[in-house]
């Protein structure tokens, strides 16, 4: 009787262990991963700071802007290899992103690559020759610049990238994921056919495609506002989008 009864319980222990077991490793890795994804938010803030200095410095040149945001993001990407010296790693992916505003290490084919970062811009309350080293008059607002950085962020860590990535796409669009069990129905059917295109993020499409290849993503979002140091450019467009 009393094995039975020992016998019984080493069953119930391995049946509730295998049922709690997946759950508590996924909860580790969806932390480890928001928590890494928190510090990339972080520096992407940052990194828009920076990037409406490079336009308010640059008269909204676009190769200033966008390298400006890459150089700021560096610490924060994943692909960086391991090489113990510190600071030819970051020199190595530097020249790696810089050029091509591209994830390090990922190989997008033709239209499926996406950007690594992405500038909104708009200049507000534009007067040209405006006279910067004098003050304005009282109730006259500052020429300034309004950035909108998207970081397409990588969520590395196994599992919880994935299941991440899907839940955010999924409450844009209410994608169905050919899966023998889809594990973001509720997700799903909260979002059903009621989000219009001009509600969802203007970043899901091109999130999408990366989320398509493997890349699991979701847009980290910053903005900054600045004013201008000098004129725009004499053929820039007041309001535009850097890649």
């Amino acid at each position: 009787m009393r094995g039975s009864h020992r016998r019984g319980a080493r069953g119930q222990a391995a049946v509730e262990t295998a049922i709690v077991l997946p759950m508590m490793v996924f909860l580790v890795l969806g932390v480890l991963q928001m928590s890494l994804a928190h510090q990339a938010r972080l520096l992407n803030e940052y990194a828009a700071y920076k990037v409406a200095r490079a336009a308010s410095v640059y008269r909204l040149s676009c190769g200033p802007m966008v390298r400006a945001a890459l150089m700021a993001l560096i610490p924060s990407m994943s692909r960086t290899g391991v090489n113990p010296d510190l600071r030819a790693r970051f020199t190595g992916v530097a020249r790696q992103v810089l050029g091509q505003n591209r994830p390090p290490g990922v190989a997008f084919g033709g239209a499926g690559a996406i950007p690594l970062v992405q500038v909104d811009y708009r200049v507000s309350d534009f007067r040209p020759n405006e006279s910067f080293d004098v003050l304005l008059e009282v109730g006259e607002r500052p020429m300034k610049v309004h950035i909108r950085l998207a970081y397409f962020y990588e969520y590395r860590i196994p599992f919880a990238g994935w299941i991440i990535s899907r839940v955010w796409l999924a409450s844009q669009t209410g994608r169905q994921w050919a899966t023998g069990a889809d594990p973001i129905t509720p997700v799903r059917r909260w979002a059903g056919e009621v989000t219009l295109a001009s509600e969802r993020s203007p970043d899901w499409a091109v999130a999408q495609r990366g989320i398509d290849q493997g890349y699991f993503t979701v847009p980290l979002v910053s903005t900054w506002s600045m004013r201008m140091m000098s004129d725009p450019l004499p053929n820039a467009v007041l309001e535009g989008q850097c890649r």
